[in-house]
C-alpha cells in the first residue's frame, strides 16, 4: 500500500472568457471534498477549482490522482476538455465525474460514457457516497490499479477499460438526515472562494415531491425531501454573512426548488433577515419557491420584506399538454389572489412558461401567455425547451411519439480557449413538433422578446396602468405592439429583424456541425464580441432597455394613444397631453439604468399630473383627475425627484465590477438581479424626506425575489 496521501483535486468549472458564466461559490464539490476528508481523513488530499486556468496550472505542476469533474449542461464539455488534459500530463489519473448532466437509463448511459472517453467513472443520482465507494476502491487497489474496475462500484458507472462493457454498480440509498455531510464553509473548505467574483450559495434541502416529466428532479429517487438541521443553517448562513458582507457581495442563492414550502422555511427566513441586517448581507436572494402551500410560501417568504420575488411556474395552460408533462398547475384564481396580495405588499411575481411542451400548439400558447398575464405577475419568463439530459426528453420513443424536431445552439456564453484549443458547450432545444411549426417557434420567441422587454419588472410599467385604466387590456396592447412593429421607430425595426435573424442562425442540425463553424478563429472572435453566442432574449431586451428606451417609449405612446383615441371616440381632447407626461415619466426613472457610466445623479423634473397619487388611487381612477388646478390665471406643475439609494448604487458598483459593462455582462446582471425594479430609480416630491418605490408608499431597505414554483 502506497504510504503517501492521494492526491485528489475536485473541478464545478465555469467558462470565464466574458464573464464568469457560473459565478457561484462550489458547494457541490465543497459537500463532497468534505465529506471525503471526514471519513478519510489523513489518506487523502483534497483540493477545490472553480477557474478552468487554476485547474490547468496545477495540473502541469502537480498532477492528481484522481481528478472530479461537476458536469451539468453548461460545462460538460469543459470537464472532458480539462479531465483529457490530466490524463496527458498524467496518463493514471483516475478521472471521475458527478451530475445532473446524464442519462438515467443504463444503455443511454452507456452512449454517453463511451463519448467521453477521459472520463473512468460517473457517480450516479447525489455524490458524496458514491464518490468515497471509488476513491476507497483506488485506495484498496493503489499498488494494483488494474484491479480497480475489475467489480462493480455500488453507486456508479463506468466502461471497463478490457471489455468495453457498462458496468453500474447499485443504487445508493440517498443520505436521510443531511448533517451527515460535513459543512464545506464551516471547516473553511470553501473560504478561498471568496474572492469578490462569486455569489454565496447555500442549501437548506434536498428533493422535490413533483414528476414533471422535463426536470431531473422529476425522478422518484428524489421524491422525499430530506434537510439540514436549522442550527447547521443558521451557522451557515452567520459564517458566510460575516465573509460576504466585506465583500460588498448583494447576492445568495439557494439551491432548494421549493423554498417555503416547508415549516423549517420560516426559520431560515428569519435569520437570513437578521443576517441582513446584522451583516448588509443578503441584499437580494435568488430561489424557487413551491408550488404547493400557497399561504405558507406567501406567510413565509413575506418575513424576508424586500429581498425575494415570486415564480409561479405554469409552464403551460394546456391541460392536454399538462397531463402530457406530468403537472398539475395552480388554479388561476389562486394565482390571482396571490399575485394581488404580492403587489399590495411591493413585492414581484413570476410566472413561467417553457416552449414548444408536446400538445402545445400556437393557439394553446398564446391562450396561456393570457391567462397567465389575467393573473398580473409582476413578470413572465417564456424558455425554450432543452432537452436535458435525466429526462424523458431524452427518450427516442418519447420524442417519436410527439415528432419533435431539434436542434443545436451554444450554451449563452458557454466558449473559451483553454491551452490553444477553442471549447464549447452546446444545448438541444425544441422547436417544433407535429403540433408546433418552426415558423410557430419564430412567433412565440418574438412574442417572448416583446413581454421580456416592455412587461417584465415594468420599465414603461406606467404607460401600461394607463392602458388598463382605459379599458385596454395589457394582452391586448402587447398584441397591438408585437403585430405593429413595423411602424417602430427604424431603430426597433432593425433591433427586431437583428433579433429575429440571430434567432435562426443560432440553431444548428448537430453539434458537431456547430463546434466545426466555431473552431475556425474568426467565429470565435464574433462569440468574444458578443456579435454571436448569448442569450438573445435578454442581449436584446438590454440593447432596447440602454441603447433605445426613449425609441421604445415613443412607439409605445404612440400606439397607446391610437388605441386610447379610438375607444374614446374624441371625448377626452387631453389624452395626447396625459400620455405624453407619463412617457416623460418612464424616461425619467430609466435615466441610468444599466449604464455604468450613466448619469447616476438626482434628476428633476415638473408635470402637469400628480402622478403618484394616481398610481396610488388604483386601478379605476383615470389621470384627468389628477391634473394640476389653475392658480392665478397659470397652470401648477409638480415636481418629482428621481434618484438612486446608497443600497442601490452599491448594488451597481458591485453587477459591474463582478460582471462587467459590455451587452455580455449587462445581460448576465438581468439574471443576476432579483427584480430589474430593484434598479429603477427611486422619487420624492421636494417636501417629502423618504425615497419611496414607484408602486409601494416608501422604499424598503432591501429588494427580494419571490417564487411559486417546483
Amino acid at each position: 500500500m502506497n504510504s503517501r496521501k492521494l492526491k485528489i483535486y475536485l473541478c464545478d468549472l465555469t467558462y470565464d472568457t466574458i464573464i464568469l458564466v457560473s459565478d457561484t461559490i462550489p458547494i457541490n464539490i465543497g459537500l463532497i471534498g468534505a465529506y471525503l476528508d471526514h471519513h478519510l481523513k489523513d489518506k487523502v488530499e483534497i483540493s477545490l477549482f472553480k477557474y478552468p486556468n487554476d485547474v490547468i496550472e496545477q495540473i502541469e505542476k502537480d498532477p492528481p490522482d484522481i481528478i472530479g469533474f461537476s458536469n451539468y449542461s453548461w460545462n460538460s464539455n469543459l470537464s472532458e476538455f480539462v479531465a483529457a488534459f490530466a490524463k496527458k500530463i498524467k496518463k493514471d489519473t483516475i478521472v471521475l465525474q458527478g451530475g445532473t448532466n446524464f442519462p438515467h437509463q443504463p444503455e443511454e448511459q452507456e452512449k454517453f460514457l463511451k463519448l467521453r472517453p477521459c472520463t473512468d467513472v460517473y457517480t450516479l443520482y447525489e455524490g458524496e457516497k458514491a464518490s468515497l465507494k471509488i476513491v476507497e476502491r483506488i485506495l484498496e487497489n493503489w499498488d494494483n490499479k488494474e484491479n480497480i474496475f475489475n467489480d462493480p462500484i455500488d453507486g456508479c458507472g463506468f466502461i471497463h477499460p478490457i471489455t468495453k462493457k457498462y458496468i453500474a454498480g447499485k443504487f445508493i440509498e440517498r443520505i436521510k438526515d443531511l448533517d451527515e455531510l460535513p459543512s464545506p464553509y464551516l471547516n473553511g473548505m470553501l473560504d478561498k472562494f471568496f474572492d469578490g467574483r462569486l455569489t454565496p450559495f447555500l442549501e437548506t434541502n434536498r428533493g422535490c415531491p413533483f414528476t414533471c416529466s422535463f426536470c431531473h428532479t422529476g425522478s422518484k429517487f428524489y421524491h422525499k425531501i430530506h434537510k439540514y438541521s436549522e442550527s447547521r443553517v443558521e451557522k451557515e448562513i452567520d459564517y458566510v454573512a460575516k465573509r460576504a458582507g466585506p465583500l460588498n457581495l448583494s447576492n445568495l442563492h439557494l439551491a432548494d426548488v421549493n423554498f417555503g414550502m416547508y415549516p423549517t422555511d420560516k426559520q431560515t427566513a428569519e435569520h437570513l433577515l437578521a443576517s441582513n441586517k446584522k451583516y448588509g448581507w443578503p441584499l437580494q436572494i435568488m430561489a424557487a419557491t413551491g408550488k404547493n402551500s400557497k399561504e405558507r410560501v406567501m406567510e413565509i417568504t413575506s418575513i424576508l420584506g424586500s429581498i425575494f420575488s415570486v415564480s409561479m411556474s405554469m409552464q403551460s395552460m394546456d391541460p392536454t399538454v399538462l397531463k402530457n408533462i406530468k403537472r398539475g398547475n395552480i388554479k388561476n384564481e389562486s394565482i390571482l389572489e396571490a399575485n394581488i396580495e404580492l403587489s399590495k405588499q411591493g413585492k414581484s411575481s413570476n410566472g413561467e412558461l417553457i416552449v414548444p411542451l408536446p400538445g402545445e400548439t400556437r393557439e394553446t400558447f398564446i391562450n396561456g401567455l393570457n391567462q397567465v398575464l389575467d393573473t398580473k405577475p409582476t413578470t413572465i419568463s417564456i424558455y425554450t425547451l432543452m432537452m436535458l439530459y435525466g429526462t424523458e426528453f431524452k427518450s427516442p420513443s418519447y420524442r417519436e411519439s410527439f415528432k419533435y424536431v431539434t436542434k443545436y445552439r451554444i450554451v449563452p456564453l458557454n466558449f473559451g480557449k483553454y491551452k490553444n484549443q477553442i471549447i464549447y458547450d452546446v444545448e438541444e432545444v425544441g422547436v417544433s413538433t407535429k403540433d408546433f411549426s418552426f415558423d410557430d417557434y419564430l412567433y412565440t420567441r418574438s412574442m417572448a422578446l416583446i413581454v421580456e422587454t416592455l412587461f417584465n419588472n415594468s420599465p414603461f410599467g406606467e404607460l401600461f396602468i394607463y392602458a388598463n385604466r382605459n379599458n385596454i387590456e395589457t394582452k391586448d396592447f402587447l398584441s397591438q405592439l408585437l403585430n405593429n412593429i413595423e411602424q417602430a421607430p427604424k431603430e426597433i425595426i432593425k433591433l427586431f429583424k437583428e433579433f429575429k435573424k440571430e434567432t435562426t442562425d443560432e440553431l444548428w442540425d448537430s453539434e458537431e456541425e456547430l463546434i466545426k463553424y466555431y473552431k475556425k478563429e474568426k467565429n470565435y472572435e464574433l462569440l468574444k464580441k458578443g456579435k454571436l453566442g448569448g442569450n438573445l432574449i435578454y442581449k436584446y431586451k438590454v440593447k432596447g432597455l440602454v441603447e433605445t428606451p426613449e425609441q421604445w417609449i415613443s412607439f409605445i405612446s404612440q400606439e397607446l394613444l391610437n388605441l386610447c383615441e379610438e375607444k374614446a371616440s374624441g371625448l377626452n381632447l387631453d389624452i395626447k397631453d396625459e400620455i405624453d407626461n407619463i412617457a416623460k415619466f418612464c424616461k425619467t426613472k430609466l435615466t441610468g439604468l444599466l449604464k455604468s457610466n450613466g448619469n447616476s445623479k438626482v434628476v428633476k423634473e415638473f408635470f402637469d399630473y400628480s402622478i403618484l397619487d394616481w398610481l396610488d388611487k388604483g386601478e379605476n381612477s383615470t389621470l384627468d383627475k389628477f391634473r394640476m388646478q389653475i392658480q392665478n390665471k397659470k397652470v401648477n406643475t409638480i415636481e418629482y425627484i428621481f434618484e438612486y439609494t446608497d443600497e442601490q448604487l452599491r448594488s451597481r458598483k458591485d453587477y459591474f465590477t463582478r460582471y462587467g459593462t459590455d451587452i455580455n455582462a449587462l445581460s448576465k446582471i438581468v439574471t443576476r438581479v432579483s427584480t430589474l425594479e430593484s434598479q429603477f430609480r427611486k422619487i420624492r416630491s421636494p417636501e417629502d424626506d423618504h425615497l419611496r418605490d414607484i408602486k409601494i408608499q416608501r422604499v424598503g431597505n432591501n429588494f427580494v425575489k419571490y417564487a411559486l414554483s417546483n
